[in-house]
């Protein structure tokens, strides 16, 4: 009898009312404030992340690109030029603070040697533009030439690469007159990389 009595009352309490089972106003609260205090965190560490990532992609593109120029040059025997193109069709012209590349670049055999991409010359490949980035050249630097021996005499330059809304460090990528590029956290004179505005 006693162990039926105990059973019973182990089923009452074991059934709390439904208003004992909801969440308390203190509860809700608490629960608010830790996913404020991680979002608070998480979210520009995961911006930063994206912006990091955007960066990388970036910079990756223009190196593949320019040893593409250089392959593609001493394969043909012929000059190849990388110019900054946002229709596929012709080079843009430098602007205020450098050149921008950001809009694409174009890979074409220059045959005729006047560093435009004309109608009768062949395009080699068309790189899409690059969204969330600054991407400037050395001033008066609009293109990098590629002579048949893998050379760019003549072509050396800094390119920069800056998020458009400051975040994350900017990055360089250096050309020499041996036509090889190498990536950098600094300018080619070893100081800090200056960026546009940030917008």
């Amino acid at each position: 009898m006693r162990n039926l009595r105990q059973q019973f009352a182990f089923r009452i309490k074991s059934r709390l009312p439904r208003h004992a089972r909801a969440f308390s106003l203190y509860d809700a609260l608490v629960t608010l404030t830790v996913v404020s205090t991680v979002t608070t965190v998480a979210v520009p560490s995961f911006q930063q992340l994206i912006s990091s990532q955007r960066m990388s992609g970036a910079v990756n593109s223009l190196v593949t690109a320019l040893h593409l120029t250089r392959s593609e040059t001493i394969k043909r025997g012929e000059r190849a030029v990388l110019c900054p193109s946002a229709d596929g069709r012709a080079c843009s012209d430098n602007s205020v603070g450098g050149t921008v590349w950001e809009r694409g670049y174009l890979l074409f055999i220059d045959r005729n040697g006047n560093r435009e991409f004309d109608a009768d010359e062949m395009a080699v490949r068309m790189f899409g533009a690059t969204a969330g980035l600054h991407i400037r050249s050395s001033a008066h630097r609009d293109h990098v030439t590629y002579q048949p021996n893998g050379m760019a005499s003549g072509s050396n330059l800094t390119f920069t690469f800056c998020d458009k809304h400051g975040q994350g460090a900017p990055r360089a990528v250096i050309v020499s007159n041996s036509g090889r590029p190498r990536t950098s956290t600094r300018n080619a004179s070893g100081g800090a990389i200056s960026c546009p505005t940030a917008s």
